[in-house]
């Protein structure tokens, strides 16, 4: 996107964050060395990955016995099973991201400023809040993820003085997250070989799920913002189509019919805009087709999540390391829900207004057939626009208000099952 003062590439951090956790291709251009280390790199990460996930499906069946151990790890086990969607969206779905991008980003729409009308200013704060979200989502993830061990490793040194466990102790004991330890894990050292290998883990899972939500969240708020300049576009019409023809500030005209030229650029440009609207449209339903059953998931989830760090949180001491880490993923969970409701509820609040804003442009003069097109759009534009769960339900702040309602419920429900 160029020209306008516009910004160069909306989704410029959010490539940065796919090459640093490997959703990208090197092209030719990258030396070969280089090429063979990043995918060296990427499949020794992604593999220990998948060897940690295999290892919590191992333990379930050891944690059905004990629901303060079976409650606490399922709700780690779902997170990861949404992540495993989240990383199909991002590799698998590639180019119908590349084109939802394109059509954000489609240089034939691209607006001259107007009095308080700055569409590249618009798109640049919106860049900005977008990367910095980004960024902070994806750091926040990863501490999560080396808080785990840090916490682990600490309280292992304080308790544990010597190389050997003492004979009641375990390294179970001291994991803040539950998982089959594939090898050996009797001696100090052997714990933190299971720690690192849980940290990293939990770190290539904190990648995806962070990459992935801040490029949904860059996409959403992109979107959004093309919505509210197009309705700035609507509502601008007349005063940039007389400065585009070099009219005087005050020109007053009865009917445009008389003036011919202006008649025609003022519904060309309209025309021009309600196309743009319409691309904006299909963008929202690209993204629907896209992320709707990964955002059901991701709602699921949290609902388990958040009753599930509630339930452990309050059958272990206040000043265990174990009741630090339920309350920080419980608040990183929420974060994470609250940063894509809030977004998705920006796209309804925003297209909200698209019939109104055309209203408000300067149409009593206008031509017959700019009124009939100006009906027509406003007509089209009467079904609310949002991004849905699952096809059942807009993603709002409502969702989030009943996901912490919901979660409530379950928590009583499994502390009465205790």
């Amino acid at each position: 996107m160029s020209g306008m003062n516009y910004p160069k590439d909306f989704f410029y951090v959010n490539k940065i964050l796919q090459r640093v956790t490997g959703f990208w291709l090197p092209g030719k251009e990258i030396h070969l060395i280089l090429r063979v280390l990043f995918y060296l790199y990427i499949t020794l990460a992604y593999s220990v990955s998948i060897f940690f996930f295999i290892c919590e499906i191992i333990i379930v069946s050891e944690t059905v016995k004990d629901l303060n151990k079976f409650v606490r790890q399922f709700g780690m086990l779902f997170t990861h099973v949404v992540g495993i969607l989240k990383f199909y969206i991002l590799v698998f779905r590639r180019k119908s991201l590349q084109k939802i991008m394109d059509m954000l980003q489609d240089k034939d729409y691209v607006y001259e400023p107007q009095g308080t009308f700055q569409p590249g200013l618009m798109l640049s704060k919106a860049k900005r809040l977008t990367s910095f979200v980004s960024v902070m989502v994806f750091i926040l993830y990863n501490f999560v993820g080396m808080s785990a061990q840090i916490s682990s490793t600490i309280t292992l040194n304080e308790v544990v003085k010597d190389d050997h466990l003492p004979g009641n102790l375990t390294c179970y004991d001291f994991l803040p997250y539950y998982f089959y330890i594939p090898f050996n894990a009797v001696t100090k050292f052997q714990c933190h070989v299971a720690f690192t290998f849980m940290n990293v883990s939990l770190d290539v899972f904190a990648w995806i799920i962070g990459t992935h939500d801040g490029f949904f969240v860059t996409l959403m708020n992109c979107l959004k913002t093309q919505l509210e300049i197009v309705q700035c576009a609507f509502r601008t019409i007349r005063e940039r189509c007389e400065k585009r023809l070099d009219l005087p500030e005050n020109y007053k005209i009865f009917v445009d019919e008389s003036n011919p030229t202006l008649e025609k650029t003022l519904y060309d440009e309209l025309t021009h805009c309600t196309k743009h609207l319409n691309i904006l449209l299909q963008v929202r339903d690209d993204i629907e087709n896209v992320f709707t059953y990964v955002t059901l998931a991701q709602t699921l989830a949290s609902l388990i999540i958040f009753a599930s760090c509630l339930y452990v949180a309050s059958t272990v001491s206040m000043t265990s390391p174990e009741f630090f880490a339920q309350v920080e993923y419980f608040l990183c969970v929420l974060v994470q829900l609250s940063v894509i409701c809030f977004f998705g509820n920006e796209i309804t609040t925003a297209s909200a207004q698209t019939g109104v804003s055309l209203y408000e442009c300067d149409w009593f003069s206008s031509s017959l057939r700019f009124k009939r097109s100006m009906i027509l759009t406003m007509s089209r534009i009467q079904r609310p626009v949002y991004v849905s769960i699952g096809k059942f339900s807009p993603l709002t702040l409502a969702t989030l208000v009943a996901v912490c309602r919901g979660s409530f419920s379950y928590f009583t429900l499994f502390k009465s099952v205790q």
